[in-house]
């Protein structure tokens, strides 16, 4: 359920805990906010004296009682471990490779949008870290996975959700097939790339940099994507590398209904032309 916090006290609870989750051993950087003194359930309120930012995991522990009060405020306070964590994000620093599809976007923040929703994008903070946003589609008129600026706003009842620690790996599947799977790589040199990837590309590329490889599929829709391939109304091209352009896949008039996230009443960006009907799909855009 989302709870209605402030930005301010988000980015509070976030910067206190270097920006992941202050479980020791964990520092996921995808975040929700816990509400322990009070609970929430005893006295509503957004009072970040009284919260914490906790990866998924973690919060559900917490609402399930395996953290004490005090064990929350320890967390709260020590800046020693808020420091680990956030030097271990550091990889969230380097430029950004998107891999979908079959191809390759440098610095491209705009990695899926369709239909003027974008699923998948990232964003640097002030400091210069990457920030993911998710907005999964889908055609059941039910909740979908939304993370904005890092945080989770909402999960929906997934058949399977899986975050290890450090936030290297993001996986969510749902009961009708929507599937959504992002890795993020630490590559080093342009060996560790072409090794990868088996593609000589990537001489113009600046290194140490991360690739996001993203794979997702739209169940009841021909909207399939891997790091490796492209499924969509059978237009295949792969094997591109494009550099800072304002989008990687966008798809555009694509005629779907789209249905997820009924409670939220999000309004879909949807761009009427003349031809409404006809699909439009672009493998990156400058």
């Amino acid at each position: 359920m989302r709870k209605s916090i402030p930005s301010s006290v988000k980015k509070e609870l976030r910067t206190e805990v270097g920006f992941g989750c202050p479980v020791k051993g964990c520092g996921n950087p995808y975040l929700e906010y816990h509400h322990f003194d009070p609970p929430i359930s005893v006295k509503p309120h957004n009072n970040p004296e009284g919260m914490i930012a906790l990866c998924a995991q973690h919060h559900k522990k917490a609402d399930g009682g395996a953290y004490t009060a005090e064990q929350l405020h320890a967390l709260k306070r020590d800046k020693t471990n808020a420091d680990l964590v956030k030097g271990n994000l550091d990889w969230l620093r380097k430029d950004l490779l998107a891999v979908v599809g079959g191809n390759f976007y440098y610095e491209t923040p705009k990695v899926i949008t369709i239909d003027g929703i974008d699923l998948v994008s990232l964003v640097r903070d002030k400091e210069g870290y990457l920030r993911l946003n998710v907005n999964m589609l889908s055609l059941e008129s039910e909740e979908r996975i939304i993370i904005e600026d890092s945080s989770w706003e909402n999960i929906g009842s997934p058949v399977d959700l899986r975050s290890p620690p450090q936030g290297k790996e993001l996986e969510v599947k749902y009961a009708n097939g929507d599937y959504l799977y992002l890795r993020f790589v630490e590559l080093k040199t342009e060996v560790a790339a072409i090794k990868r990837y088996d593609r000589d590309i990537f001489s113009d590329l600046t290194f140490p940099l991360t690739a996001v490889e993203v794979n997702m599929t739209i169940a009841g829709t021909n909207i399939a994507l891997t790091s490796e391939s492209s499924q969509i109304e059978g237009l295949t091209m792969m094997g591109c590398l494009s550099s800072h352009c304002g989008g990687g896949v966008l798809i555009e008039n694509s005629g779907i209904s789209w249905r997820q996230n009924p409670i939220w009443k999000r309004e879909l960006l949807v761009e009427q032309t003349e031809h409404p009907n006809v699909l439009k799909v672009h493998f990156g855009r400058r």
